[in-house]
């Protein structure tokens, strides 16, 4: 898949869709999937338009909830055979264009055969623009229409803001129906305080890629840990997300015990951890032996879980 941030004659006159895709769930995958679909029956290009910011973190600067930041969402956008991908670069400009014109630039700027929406999508200043305007305005240009309907997993909508609440609320499993994926996070290793260690369970922290990834909701989860994200290797293992109130600390950290290794002697890269499972919330211990006890008990049943 090609990435352009500027419109080339390549990329004119294809089967395109437009959207934040924030997640690359389901849903978006049945956007994409049509779009591959028209693409093939007309023997055209198929092209993905979407924004850098996300119009949502464009208007809520600090906005800490992205399922899948922009180097995210165009690795899982890669795997789904599209030829290209073009970013327009959200500004104020573009912000306030009108529904209307919005679609004049992209007839303009791509020349699309067939336009691929799903049934919420809305564009334009205020999010004027929706498929009841498209409908509307679908004359006006020599484009296809194609409107994906909405798709649910156990009976639930498969909708990026749904699976930002299951993961709110802990719901992993659920999250992970609607994704199509285990949601995963993906950071840099950093020197903790070797508090782990100490206590017979050495944890290696993490900090976040991206600031604006959303985090689960705070407690110990069964994971599996890539020392590189690149890589299909992994470790089972739990983690722990919090302020570890045990120890007294402020500020939200992230580390991941791996199971059955006592030392890590391998090298760790940008690293990748999936969530399968939450399996407690985060608690206070009064002393550090009830702690030792409860993780043990913690990594009896993640490996029920794997």
């Amino acid at each position: 898949m090609r990435v352009q941030r500027a419109v080339s004659k390549e990329i004119k006159g294809g089967s395109i869709a437009i959207g934040t895709f924030d997640g690359v769930h389901l849903g978006h995958r049945e956007v994409l999937a049509k779009v591959k679909e028209k693409g093939e029956i007309r023997g055209i290009t198929t092209g993905i338009v979407t924004f850098d910011p996300p119009p949502i973190s464009f208007f809520h600067k600090e906005f800490p909830f992205l399922l899948t930041p922009t180097q995210e969402k165009l690795t899982l956008l890669k795997e789904t055979g599209i030829d290209f991908c073009w970013i327009i670069e959200f500004s104020e400009k573009i912000a306030n264009l009108s529904p209307l014109e919005f679609l004049d630039k992209l007839q303009r700027e791509l020349s699309p055969q067939v336009l691929v929406v799903g049934y919420d999508f809305r564009f334009g200043k205020e999010s004027e623009g929706d498929i009841s305007f498209l409908k509307r305005v679908k004359d006006k240009y020599p484009w296809e229409l194609v409107i994906v309907p909405p798709i649910k997993k156990s009976g639930i909508l498969v909708k990026s803001t749904t699976i930002r609440e299951k993961l709110l609320l802990g719901n992993i499993p659920l999250a992970n129906l609607l994704l199509g994926r285990r949601y995963a996070i993906f950071g840099e290793v950093v020197k903790g305080m070797g508090r782990g260690r100490e206590i017979g369970f050495p944890t290696i922290n993490l900090t976040l890629k991206e600031k604006n990834k959303l985090l689960p909701i705070d407690g110990v989860y069964a994971v599996y840990f890539y020392p590189d994200s690149s890589k299909p290797l992994f470790y089972k293992g739990v983690a722990n997300i919090g302020k570890r109130p045990t120890f007294g600390e402020k500020e939200r950290q992230i580390e991941v015990h791996l199971i059955g290794i006592k030392e890590v002697d391998f090298p760790l890269k940008e690293v990748k951890v999936d969530f399968l499972q939450r399996i407690r919330p985060e608690k206070r211990f009064p002393n550090l032996e009830e702690m030792r006890a409860q993780i043990r008990e913690d990594i009896e049943k993640a490996e029920k879980i794997f």
